[in-house]
């Protein structure tokens, strides 16, 4: 019935959301320890972006958000860890998400030359306070507006996301325009192919 429904979506999102707070746990402390180890192989970013979106599509309707970019982007093939690149951009799109305003826009660009590829997701909504803007890729860091919506928020995606990146010598970072938007970008040097 609708009911069981319910609730037996309330708990997987739980299991889920508790085990990706596990995986970052558990990355924390092997990057603490240098015992991080990435595991490369070749894949299609411009896909994994994708589906990672596609994941969000009941949250993305609910909230009447327009995503734009996606159906431009080229295929980019890169040989890097897809696990953990899969975390940086489930944080990044999941944030997108959580605070782009309701009937708001998401955007993604990729862009590459010979060597760089950048990622950029942008959200409509408030953005982050100027105050917390310095802060948000470190350990724990959640501004007011984090706590207010998403109290379950560890406060550590950010910063396992711009550990990840940086673990393949890449950089992360941030703008905004209070009141209008935020933009993230993620600039890799791991780019074998475009098709």
């Amino acid at each position: 019935d609708s009911n069981r429904d319910y609730y037996l979506k309330i708990i997987s999102d739980e299991i889920k959301r508790l085990s990706r707070l596990v995986v970052s746990m558990l990355n924390m402390s092997k990057m603490e320890a240098g015992e991080m180890r990435i595991n490369p192989s070749q894949f299609n970013l411009t896909q994994q972006i994708i589906g990672i979106f596609m994941s969000f599509e009941q949250k993305i309707d609910n909230k009447s958000i327009r995503v734009k970019g996606l159906e431009c982007l080229s295929n980019i093939y890169i040989n890097a860890d897809r696990d953990m690149l899969s975390q940086v951009f489930y944080n990044l799109i999941d944030n997108a998400v959580k605070f782009t305003d309701k009937g708001g826009e998401i955007s993604v660009e990729m862009s590459s030359d010979d060597e760089n590829i950048s990622v950029v997701i942008r959200n409509t909504g408030d953005g982050i306070k100027n105050e917390d803007i310095d802060h948000i890729f470190e350990r724990f860091y959640k501004g007011d507006k984090s706590r207010s919506l998403d109290a379950k928020s560890s406060g550590l995606g950010l910063f396992i996301a711009k550990s990840i990146v940086e673990y393949h010598k890449g950089d992360i970072s941030v703008s905004n325009a209070d009141g209008k938007y935020t933009q993230f970008t993620v600039n890799l040097k791991v780019r074998l192919s475009e098709a």
